[in-house]
């Protein structure tokens, strides 16, 4: 009898299974997978995500393989903002959510998933986690009430628990069993490709937006840069006609500077693609289960935060779970809990923020005089790059007072930028898919 199994052992289920060993609990990670291996993931971590790791103890192991920044530029339609999330933001955000904000780091990386995965594997079972590589769940067992009081392998094998937490990902497993459905669901959403080049030097991420598409450069592990681009899902079948092709040509239309340094580069590896990042939430728990990470929550890659959110919530669910387990208050209390940080205000706030930003609608002349007004602001820059990655509230950086208030104190003007020069027309031109045959044939 274990005091808690989890299915899924990479990112939320690694680190929710550590942090439930560390209170003293009896616990079975399992996973079909064995490690170290990959799986598809644009692998980003923010600082947030970072401070995570730091608190389960393996930032040190990601850092000694991987290159650390804290600065990162974001360029909408040619105005370059450069900066970094405050870290009194982010200690803010930390005792909000866990009242604690020890191991706070303003770092950032970008790690390949069989360098982080197993480091979160090795980790959970030096805590004393059980962990069952190459498992395969085939059912969930239930009383005659319907709570789930554990699993059936695939081999037979029989496991029994207090709770079952489901953190294996958006095709969840345990979501299917229990007939749970997606709600809130956000169909248009984004495409995304990318690979990795070696001889790019070492350098702080860039992300760009140009009209409908987006990319993005980010050194990772091996000596090699991952660049990623992407757009809106209605162009995806246009654009996988000629991966290759339309990867490059995707970075020369947003960045002319970028795709050069990518053209003098060695690519290293294959195209890795994904065509639905459609969001949805799901229940997040109920009698003997609790659901953690993309499992309950899945959201499009646009803003890079899948990993440092399953990174959150496992330590969330953690804490509820391990006070409901451990004596200090009642199931319903502790979920309760879990429900009201995950299901909060700013959480829907934030979710609605993705969700915009996944149709890639061309950015709105006020929505470009906003960044070009940042200009000179770094105070302001580091606000907006935290709320982008949702560590400072949505909802109070775009609260219309405030856009008033940096409007009137601009150190720049708003209007001379090229990115307004003949907007209208440019505007027009971003609408049309530059991947089409027609488009194609036009510039051959």
């Amino acid at each position: 009898m274990y005091n808690a199994i989890v299915i899924g052992g990479r990112c939320a289920g690694a680190a929710v299974g550590t942090h439930l060993a560390r209170r003293g609990l009896r616990v079975l990670v399992v996973d079909r997978s064995r490690f170290p291996s990959d799986v598809l993931s644009t692998h980003f971590i923010w600082p947030h995500g970072a401070s995570y790791l730091n608190r389960l103890g393996v930032l040190e192991k990601v850092r000694a393989v991987t290159p650390a920044h804290t600065e990162v530029t974001v360029v909408n339609d040619g105005i370059a903002l450069r900066g970094s999330v405050p870290e009194e933001l982010l200690r803010n955000q930390f005792r909000l959510l866990h009242d604690d904000d020890s191991g706070i780091t303003a770092e950032y990386f970008s790690v390949r998933r069989h360098v982080l995965d197993k480091l979160l594997v090795d980790n959970a079972i030096e805590a004393g986690v059980e962990f069952r590589e190459g498992y395969t769940v085939k059912e969930l067992l239930q009383d005659e009430d319907g709570t789930v009081i554990g699993i059936k392998g695939r081999d037979g094998t029989v496991e029994r628990a207090q709770v079952v937490i489901g953190a294996d990902g958006r095709n969840s497993f345990v979501a299917r069993a229990l007939g749970l459905e997606k709600f809130d669901e956000r169909p248009r959403c984004t495409f995304a490709y990318w690979s990795y080049f070696s001889g790019i030097p070492d350098a702080d991420a860039q992300i760009h937006r140009r009209g409908r598409l987006g990319m993005a450069m980010a050194s990772t592990n091996h000596g090699q840069t991952m660049v990623l681009t992407w757009g809106p899902s209605e162009w995806a079948a246009d654009f996988r006609a000629d991966v290759e092709g339309n990867f490059h040509r995707a970075l020369g239309l947003i960045s002319g500077e970028a795709a050069d340094t990518v053209a003098r580069a060695r690519r290293e590896e294959r195209f890795y693609g994904t065509l639905d990042q459609a969001a949805f939430l799901r229940r997040l728990h109920g009698p003997g289960w609790v659901l953690v990470g993309d499992a309950e929550s899945f959201k499009d890659q646009c803003t890079a935060l899948g990993i440092t959110h399953a990174l959150r919530d496992a330590e969330l669910a953690a804490e509820a779970v391990g006070r409901w387990l451990g004596g200090e208050t009642d199931r319903d209390t502790a979920m309760a809990g879990y429900a009201a940080k995950r299901r909060s205000q700013t959480a829907a706030a934030y979710y609605d923020y993705v969700c915009t930003l996944a149709e890639m609608k061309p950015l709105r002349h006020d929505e470009l005089q906003l960044f070009a007004i940042l200009r000179g602001n770094q105070a302001e820059i580091d606000r907006f790059i935290a709320t982008h990655v949702d560590v400072a509230p949505v909802s109070e950086f775009f609260d219309p007072s405030n856009v008033f208030l940096l409007n009137d104190t601009a150190k720049e003007s708003s209007r001379d930028h090229g990115a307004f020069t003949d907007f209208e027309a440019t505007y027009r031109e971003h609408q049309r898919n530059p991947f089409s045959r027609v488009a194609a044939e036009a510039t051959r």
